[in-house]
């Protein structure tokens, strides 16, 4: 059973669901979460053949109580009037305020394939159909102020009335004070210090609670949409939901007030951007539209609807986060059929229903941080680069999938073009090549030889050669991915290796690695083990059973640039004689170490053919030190193949 279905048990057909929103500034993102969940329970209702209707909205009669983030002054002569009586926004098209924000809003809708019915809050009072409710609640007043004590510790004054009438005088509703009801007429005062956010003007009068000359408290009248609309199914956030919250007092309201039923309720957690809660009146946080921009609208879906409720959906629009996001969702999908049944019906309602099913998940779609890379690059035509690095039958579902990944990757790079200018790849990589040590330099040619005898061009197994690499080398991997990224961004940072090679394709990752040179004699000085401890490590793989193979290298004795000054004096290396361990790790991974074995005086005699007789010695010792015959040693016959390269791989 999946939390949609829990919801849903406890309902009878017809279902009407409610929600609705104070069009105050720009949604953020986290408006979209009731939304969406609203919408999965709307269709999933309907799959069970109820008779379901889902409203949504628009309160456009409560006060403005906040600047809009951006708008400067202009809303400041409007704080404390309804927000249909405000301007609409600059550069936002709309008959008002609320009209333009709302319309701003639910313009989201039908791109993510949200079905609503919306109503306006205006047109309900003033149509009439909330005035037999008003009139309860001020007859009522004295129970609606125990009700408020008793759920909310709040006391209200024995005069106050819970109605909120419109000022005759500045046309303010939010800094109107009601207090006696002669069946017909409030009388009201507009107080400039009933609210810190707005002033009132003064003025006092009387005037009729009844066709939209005013409104109820949020309440009040969330009560008395249950009762006006028939509502059976409502969820909040949880700051509604809890105790002494909005919604224990709107149920004891319905109950002992209104006499009507409170319908099934659900509370939901907070849509969080990077852990932060979002506020539209203050501009934190994505915006709802920008979000719905930004991502394809099945992911957008999948994502808040993959989350139960009553746990937060903590969303980030970096690079880590959309990388995750979108391998999660295609990673769904193409194990789809094997999924669970709270899997399956989750995928199903991301899904537009215009659309239906997806079709067959894409066999092959570039990660999203390494699509961000490919459009830093116009150069690149997409179709043609994937043809040329052998994905020349891509179906039609996944050049939809991925030409609508790069949009995101379009999108989101214009918007964060500092972080993806990152991303793209540089021209003059062998500048970048000579300011890394010569270890990093190391594990790139060392990268570049096993990649180009790679069978299989693979995001998995790339990411396994590079890994190869960096133990053959003896690099930590995080100073080898450093380098990696530096060769190809000019930045120690980039998208996943493997998953960007394979995109990049074999032959010209090969191309730009095999470009860089290193001295083998620096890595044997930096990294070549004590012989005692190599032997140690050489005595336990073989008695684990590993796989193992050795490569001696001999090092000519090497003269210095520095000399006397007759030029006859000249210092030398010595001439080394370095044995290569390869090995099976634990993990049956492919790992290095080498020691030296032996260390020539340039200044003795030069003996012939040092390299053959060092690799007859080298195999000899080795068959002593693993109790075997010289003829099993895994070395090589040929003596020219002991070059200074790491060229051997344990089987």
């Amino acid at each position: 059973m999946t939390w949609i279905d829990a919801i849903l048990d406890g309902c009878a057909s017809p279902v009407v669901i409610n929600d609705s929103k104070t069009p105050s500034g720009l949604a953020h993102v986290g408006s979209l979460r009731g939304v969406l969940i609203n919408d999965a329970l709307a269709r999933s209702a309907r799959r069970r053949g109820m008779d379901v209707r889902f409203m949504y909205g628009c309160d456009d009669m409560d006060p403005v109580d906040e600047i809009p983030h951006g708008t400067g002054e202009h809303f400041s002569g409007y704080l404390g009037a309804p927000l249909f009586r405000a301007p609409p926004p600059p550069g936002l098209a709309g008959a008002n305020m609320a009209d333009a924000y709302f319309g701003e809003f639910t313009s989201t809708f039908g791109p993510l394939g949200v079905d609503a019915d919306f109503y306006f809050m205006n047109d309900v009072y003033r149509s009439g159909r909330l005035d037999e409710t008003i009139d309860v609640y001020l007859r009522s007043a004295s129970t609606v102020r125990e009700i408020y004590r008793r759920e909310t510790g709040s006391v209200r004054p024995p005069d106050w009335l819970p109605f909120q009438p419109i000022c005759d005088a500045c046309g303010r509703v939010g800094t109107t004070y009601a207090f006696d009801y002669d069946g017909e007429t409030v009388a009201y005062e507009c107080r400039p210090d009933l609210v810190q956010w707005a002033e009132g003007c003064g003025a006092t009068g009387r005037r009729s609670p009844f066709g939209g000359n005013g409104k109820l408290p949020w309440k009040l009248e969330w009560a008395a949409k249950w009762k006006t609309f028939g509502v059976t199914l409502e969820g909040g956030g949880k700051d509604h939901m809890g105790a002494g919250g909005s919604h224990r007092v709107a149920s004891a309201l319905a109950r002992q007030v209104l006499m009507c039923d409170v319908p099934a309720s659900f509370s939901y957690e907070f849509f969080t951007l990077a852990g932060a809660k979002m506020s539209s009146s203050k501009g934190i946080g994505s915006t709802a539209g920008e979000l719905v921009e930004l991502l394809p609208a099945e992911l957008l879906r999948y994502l808040v609807l993959r989350v139960q409720p009553r746990k937060a959906v903590d969303f980030a629009v970096d690079l880590a986060g959309l990388t995750r996001a979108f391998a999660e969702y295609e990673r769904l999908w193409r194990t789809l059929d094997a999924a669970g049944p709270a899997q399956q019906q989750i995928f199903a309602l991301s899904q537009l229903p215009a659309v239906g099913s997806p079709g067959p998940a894409p066999s092959y779609s570039p990660p999203f941080d390494t699509m961000v890379s490919v459009v830093q690059q116009p150069h690149i035509d997409l179709v043609e680069h994937l043809a040329g690095v052998g994905r020349t039958s891509l179906s039609i579902v996944e050049r939809e999938w991925i030409e609508r990944k790069r949009r995101t990757a379009e999108s989101w790079s214009q918007r964060f073009s500092d972080m993806a200018a990152r991303l793209t790849v540089i021209e003059d990589h062998q500048s970048v090549a000579s300011r890394l040590s010569n270890h990093q330099r190391s594990f790139l040619s060392v990268a570049s030889e096993l990649l180009s005898n790679l069978g299989v061009w693979e995001a998995a197994h790339i990411q396994g050669a590079l890994f190869d690499a960096a133990r053959t080398v003896g690099i930590d991997p995080a100073e080898a991915f450093d380098a990696f990224y530096e060769l190809f961004f000019g930045w120690p940072e980039g998208p996943r290796a493997g998953s960007f090679l394979e995109f990049f394709g074999q032959h010209a990752a090969c191309r730009r690695l095999s470009a860089v040179t290193y001295s083998y004699r620096e890595l044997v000085e930096a990294t070549a083990m004590p012989q005692d401890e190599w032997e140690q490590a050489v005595s336990e793989a073989a008695s684990a059973g590993r796989s193992m193979s050795f490569l001696p290298v001999w090092l000519e004795p090497r003269p210095n640039e520095a000399t006397d000054a007759l030029g006859s004096s000249r210092e030398s290396d010595d001439g080394l004689g370095v044995i290569e361990f390869f090995y099976s790790d634990d993990k049956k991974r492919a790992a290095a170490s080498r020691t030296v074995l032996e260390r020539v005086d340039p200044n003795l005699a030069h003996r012939e053919d040092p390299s053959g007789r060092f690799h007859g010695e080298a195999r000899s010792y080795l068959a002593d030190l693993l109790d075997v015959p010289e003829s099993e040693v895994a070395i090589p016959p040929d003596p020219a193949s002991s070059a200074p390269v790491l060229s051997g791989r344990c089987s």
